[in-house]
């Protein structure tokens, strides 16, 4: 009742915990190890925890829900959509600018995005130490930069 319980809560915790209990003492194998008021301490913290939980969720999901209906949801789901389009656009005009590097630079930046290891990305690519990849790298997206800012935007 101490963490956003009702009295009605706590009751059912109880309850809950003393039938998880009651079912794993039905298993043979089992064996208590400590006092029984310990064991549903245990299982009624992790019980309340999982419900509170779940009542988080579905609070979040009632105000998604809430908003959603909302008069203003018209105006936000075109804000919304605007976004999408614009971020569409920008994805596109990185893509064509990642085309128009060299197939070394395109190798190296898909290898290390991968989470490729840059000691095994630099012996696949056989350059002679992995400072020579990190300079590579580094030149490589300058210039990505430099053809993204050259690039005209559609947005």
């Amino acid at each position: 009742m101490n963490n956003n319980g009702t009295a009605d809560d706590a009751d059912d915790i109880f309850q809950e915990a003393l039938m998880a209990v009651y079912e794993k003492s039905l298993d043979p194998s089992f064996t208590l190890n400590c006092p029984l008021g310990a064991l549903l301490h245990v299982i009624w913290s992790r019980k309340w925890i999982d419900r509170l939980r779940q009542k988080n969720r579905e609070s979040v999901v009632r105000k998604q829900e809430e908003t959603r209906y909302d008069s203003d949801t018209t105006e936000d789901a075109l804000v919304v959509a605007e976004e999408m389009i614009a971020g569409q656009a920008r994805q596109e005009r990185m893509s064509q600018t990642f085309a128009q590097l060299s197939e070394l630079c395109r190798q190296l930046l898909r290898m290390l995005s991968d989470g490729i290891a840059p000691r095994d990305a630099a012996e696949q690519l056989q350059m002679n130490s992995v400072d020579t990849l990190y300079r590579r790298k580094n030149a490589c997206t300058q210039r990505w930069r430099e053809l993204y800012s050259l690039t005209p935007s559609t947005e």
